[in-house]
């Protein structure tokens, strides 16, 4: 039976469960950002030819007919109307594939073997992690011709070329992790001290405690995921830029930043509903924290009703005993003051 929590605790156990399953469903869903091309073309003038054709043609390759969206475990790709680049909603279920997260993972020593946009597009859509060059139907669905590659590089490629999960979502789905914990603590010691009839105060500091720790490691979660908006559109291009830079050829270095600045302008990058589910549930948790304190304070302050019912009851029964004993008193008076009056009035008669 509940006791010492009132309604209030009652509310804020309910809004960490709602925290939780909103969490989760950020947490397994892969639109926490959204790519959408804003534009049929891209327009990269006044850059070394060799810059443009390569960002063209990854441009008309990946982004121009098609929305991607990003998560911490996939990512989901739509074909868009070629015409005016909306989405159909009878064809978005057929023409949508959904796949790991994976980008392509190479020292630069190895950019040489290793960037290609055969290869971007294997990681992107084959769920493996090593490209096995050997494979006629990844040579064939990716359009490699194998001959340009020989034995050495082909050695090369299966041990330094692969695909993973980019860094910062592996750090998001740590922190996710532990916040799914901290969020099963606060429900589960909060929902303890709520069900008992004593003071738990360790139980109430362990549930702030956790109640804390998982508003923490929300907003860890979402400042990472901010910070990493562009990512994925942007990497195939950062990769050769940086391998210019690298390798101290600056005018093509430039020219990468140049084309970069305009690819970006020629898409929209933006939030999915992922994101908008994880600020809900952070800003529940917080809602959560104060009203789980509140209360836990003014069910300290409030005192036992079962023992002031006792401490009552016995204050008035001495309160009784107290008048009792007085009327005694005063009876006893009376009765000796009369005897002592018929005592005097015997004498003086006789």
């Amino acid at each position: 039976m509940v006791t010492s929590f009132t309604t209030g605790g009652i509310i804020g156990i309910s809004l960490c469960v709602i925290s939780l399953l909103l969490h989760l469903i950020a947490y397994f869903t892969p639109h926490w950002k959204e790519v959408v091309p804003n534009s049929n073309a891209l327009y990269v003038d006044g850059v070394d030819a060799l810059i443009r054709g390569e960002v063209l043609h990854y441009f008309n390759a990946v982004h121009r007919y098609t929305k991607h969206s990003y998560g911490i475990f996939q990512r989901c790709e739509r074909l868009l109307n070629n015409i005016n680049l909306t989405i159909s909603l009878l064809s978005e279920k057929e023409h949508q594939s959904c796949t790991k997260n994976y980008l392509p993972s190479y020292q630069d020593i190895n950019f040489n073997e290793c960037h290609s946009l055969e290869y971007y597009q294997f990681c992107t859509k084959a769920n493996k992690k090593i490209f096995d060059i050997q494979n006629h139907y990844l040579l064939q669905k990716f359009a490699i011709d194998n001959l340009k590659y020989s034995k050495e590089n082909q050695q090369k490629s299966a041990l330094l070329c692969n695909c993973r999960y980019p860094r910062y979502a592996l750090t998001c789905r740590y922190l996710s992790a532990i916040t799914i914990i901290f969020i099963l603590l606060t429900i589960i010691f909060y929902t303890w001290v709520a069900l008992s009839n004593k003071k738990m105060n360790i139980k109430k500091l362990i549930g702030a405690i956790s109640s804390f720790c998982s508003i923490i490691f929300l907003m860890l979660n979402l400042i990472v995921m901010n910070n990493y908006l562009k990512f994925e559109p942007l990497e195939y291009l950062v990769a050769i830029e940086k391998h210019y830079r690298a390798k101290q050829i600056y005018k093509f270095s430039e020219d990468m930043k140049i084309t970069m600045q305009r690819f970006h302008s020629s898409v929209t990058i933006k939030n999915g509903y992922s994101m908008a589910l994880e600020w809900t549930a952070f800003c529940l948790t917080i809602i959560t924290a104060i009203i789980l304190l509140i209360t836990t304070k003014k069910s300290d302050h409030k005192p036992n009703t079962h023992i002031s019912n006792d401490i009552e009851s016995r204050n008035k029964q001495h309160l009784d005993g107290v008048r009792d004993q007085s009327s005694l008193d005063a009876m006893l008076t009376t009765n000796s003051s009369q005897e002592r009056f018929r005592i005097k009035r015997y004498d003086e008669e006789v």
